[in-house]
């Protein structure tokens, strides 16, 4: 996302969305030394074993990174100065619940102790660029989309495309892979005695049904159901999402999925190495840009 993981954010939305071609296969002996994963790996230094993120995000950092929205955000403030307040959301925003970069969400024995499955309701940034209560007139949203303009123009759009191609076939791969589905039967063993009835196949991100604590969705204006932050976890759904975030641990569900993903990665980018070092290159170039616009108005 671009202008626009900020402004876009409340008036276009605008996405990339990448194919990947082939991007399966499971992972077994894929991994194995001298095959072409792990000579991948072994060219840009990639450890399987210890990475926290899969190769898109580790070897490119930067790639979504949050400078790159606040460069915007900067711009955008400037240029929509005397029209509304909008404040930048800075790079030392962090939240517990979720990875900015990638946004996966972050799940632990900690999160689930205190917020259940919750998290996914809560917005660490309070509100977004624009003041509570402000109304998008058409003035100020036209206004938002020249800015927006104009902030293409300067920086330019990173060169994502085929970074998300690459990501998707990690995803692609979690469908066909055999260790992640026994990674997923000794998950649901581990937590045959919590006795969620409908429990998913696979870990989900959110409580199942019969968990869920009453009144977390409510109907907004339209009558469609939103979540609702200010409904505290029940006891119950408490003790189920602490059970589920250690069995994600001690079955290695997390990290086999991380592995998988980041093995599919691995085959994607060795399958053109050269248009992958480019985008290295290329992005590098980028954040210059992204450099200078916040040395000037940061």
């Amino acid at each position: 996302m671009y202008v626009q993981r900020r402004v876009g954010a409340i008036i276009l939305c605008a996405a990339i969305v990448a194919g990947c071609g082939d991007g399966g296969g499971s992972s077994n002996a894929d991994g194995v030394d001298g095959s072409p994963i792990a000579s991948t790996a072994d060219r840009y230094g990639y450890d399987l074993a210890t990475a926290s993120l899969t190769p898109v995000y580790e070897l490119v950092p930067e790639h979504k990174d949050i400078r790159d929205d606040y460069a915007r955000d900067l711009l955008a403030q400037r240029c929509l100065e005397g029209v509304v307040d909008y404040t930048p959301i800075t790079p030392d925003v962090v939240s517990p619940f979720s990875d900015y970069r990638t946004g996966q969400r972050v799940f632990n024995e900690e999160i689930a102790a205190q917020w259940g499955y919750s998290a996914t309701r809560v917005n660490p940034l309070g509100h977004g660029p624009l003041p509570p209560g402000v109304t998008v007139t058409p003035a100020i949203d036209e206004a938002m989309r020249e800015c927006g303009r104009e902030t293409d123009e300067r920086l330019g759009q990173p060169p994502q495309m085929l970074l998300g191609e690459i990501e998707a076939a990690g995803w692609d791969a979690l469908s066909t892979s055999e260790e992640l589905d026994a990674a997923a039967a000794a998950w649901r063993s581990c937590m045959a005695p919590a006795g969620v009835v409908d429990l998913p196949l696979r870990p989900s991100g959110t409580a199942s049904p019969s968990v869920s604590t009453p009144g977390a969705m409510v109907p907004d204006a339209q009558g469609n159901l939103q979540s609702d932050a200010n409904v505290a976890p029940s006891e119950r759904e408490i003790e189920v999402a602490v059970a589920d975030a250690r069995c994600r641990e001690e079955s290695g569900y997390t990290a086999t999925e991380l592995r998988v993903r980041a093995e599919a990665e691995l085959e994607a980018i060795g399958r053109n190495l050269e248009a992958f070092d480019a985008v290295r290159d290329d992005y590098q170039q980028y954040a210059r840009g992204i450099d200078d616009v916040i040395a000037e108005l940061g």
